[in-house]
Formats: C-alpha cells, sequence, structure tokens
C-alpha cells in the first residue's frame, strides 16, 4: 500500500496469511531470517512488523524457538445464565450446531442418582457438536425427561438453540440453573471430534437446569480449553 512504512505492509502481509488460515493456529512463522530475505527487508523491519502482531494479541513469541500464530480464543462471561449459542451469536460470530446422535432411554444407576430420579423415568439423549466459524469448540450431551418434552425434533434442533426450541414448543422457562468445571484430558473420540491433539487440555462443563424446583435438563459439556475463556466478575460489596 502506498505511503505505508515497510514494516506495517509487512505486517499487513503476515495478518492476510493468518486469517486465511495459510499459517495455522499455533503454527511456526518463518524465521525473522527467512522473512528478510522472502520480503527483502531489513531485520529490523521484520521485528517492527511482529511486534505489532505481537502487540495485536496475533502472535506470541517463545524465546529461542521463534514466533507462533496465537489461537483465537472465545471469551465466555458467567455472571448471568448464558447459552453458547446465544453468546457467540450476539457477538456476530456465526455459530452452528450437528446432532451426532438421537435416542431415548431410561438411565443406568449412576445417571439416575447424578438427575435424582428413578430408574422407571425416560429421558431424550441428545449429543450435538458445536462450532464457531472453522472450530469445533464443545461436544454437548443433554438429558431431558421425556415428561416435560414429550417429542424432541432432532432435525430443527440444528437450525435454533435447543433453549429457543424448548421455550417455544414447550414454553420452557429455565429460574435458575447450576454449572460445575473440571479440567480433563481428552480421549480419542473427543479429539478426532474437536480436532484437537491428546495433550490439549479440555473442561468439563456439568449444567442442572431447573424450572420450579424441578430438574429439567442435566448436560454434559467438554469444552475445548485452548478455545475457551470462562470470566465472572466479583463485587466486594459489604
Amino acid at each position: 500500500m502506498p505511503n505505508l512504512p515497510l514494516y506495517q505492509e509487512l505486517h499487513d502481509h503476515i495478518l492476510k496469511y493468518i486469517n486465511s488460515h495459510e499459517y495455522p493456529e499455533n503454527g511456526l512463522l518463518p524465521s525473522e531470517r527467512d522473512m528478510c530475505q522472502m520480503y527483502k527487508v531489513s531485520r529490523s523491519t521484520v521485528r517492527q512488523a511482529l511486534a505489532l502482531l505481537e502487540e495485536e494479541h496475533m502472535v506470541y513469541t517463545i524465546h529461542g524457538i521463534g514466533t507462533f500464530v496465537k489461537p483465537k480464543v472465545f471469551e465466555q462471561n458467567l455472571s448471568q445464565f448464558y447459552t453458547f449459542t446465544d453468546d457467540l451469536k450476539n457477538k456476530n460470530i456465526s455459530f452452528y450446531s450437528h446432532v451426532l446422535s438421537y435416542e431415548m432411554l431410561i438411565p443406568g444407576r449412576g445417571l439416575a442418582l447424578k438427575l435424582r430420579t428413578d430408574r422407571k423415568e425416560t429421558y431424550h439423549k441428545l449429543v450435538r457438536l458445536c462450532s464457531a466459524r472453522d472450530y469445533p469448540l464443545v461436544i454437548e450431551t443433554t438429558y431431558l425427561p421425556k415428561n416435560r418434552f414429550v417429542h424432541i425434533d432432532a432435525d430443527t434442533i440444528e437450525k435454533q438453540s435447543l433453549y429457543d426450541y424448548l421455550s417455544s414448543k414447550y414454553g420452557l422457562k429455565v429460574d435458575r440453573a447450576t454449572e460445575t468445571f473440571v479440567p480433563i484430558l481428552p480421549d480419542s473420540e473427543q479429539c478426532e471430534l474437536l480436532k484437537i491433539s491428546p495433550r490439549i487440555p479440555c473442561i468439563l462443563l456439568e449444567r442442572f437446569s431447573y424450572e420450579d424446583d424441578c430438574l429439567v435438563e442435566y448436560t454434559s459439556s467438554v469444552v475445548r480449553g485452548d478455545k475457551y475463556v470462562f470470566k465472572i466478575e466479583l463485587n466486594n460489596q459489604k
């Protein structure tokens, strides 16, 4: 571009390759020497361009190894009730879910204890892979009591959020929910679905949602630890 300093032109060029994934996340960028030769610029110009990218949180440097593309991270605020779908859509981030499996079952002993129900009640079990942009982010396994939700249309849920579907079809209004977060290492199937290596940690998020003190949803989610940051604001009001 005319009238731009050389380091800015180089910055824009590298950024274009990052955004097009030609330089993949956590991928090593060419060395400073290689960039000098590739773009016919001085080492100080390369360093200025990389410093600007690091300032913009686009890259990170490991001393003695090189500069890497920083992965994009999604932030989830925990100060109020949320869904991954609605939160990302509110940030104008394209988000979609794919139903991996759907079945009806009577819970085994362990699941029945978690659901605080007897082993005669029937539940819908819905497993979905939720993605944003090009990133698979979350594997959600949801259990819904059939006595509250008689029929679940799995095809429709791929096109809208689960809560929106349950609200419009069954008048669901969640009064409160509890969540727990546990760090885990993903198994081979989870790695394949989330497109991560076994060394990438994940978060096991369990949500229990209540309507008039009745449990109406239990969801166990495996969330990519390299893609999500959970944030809550604490007020010290006495």
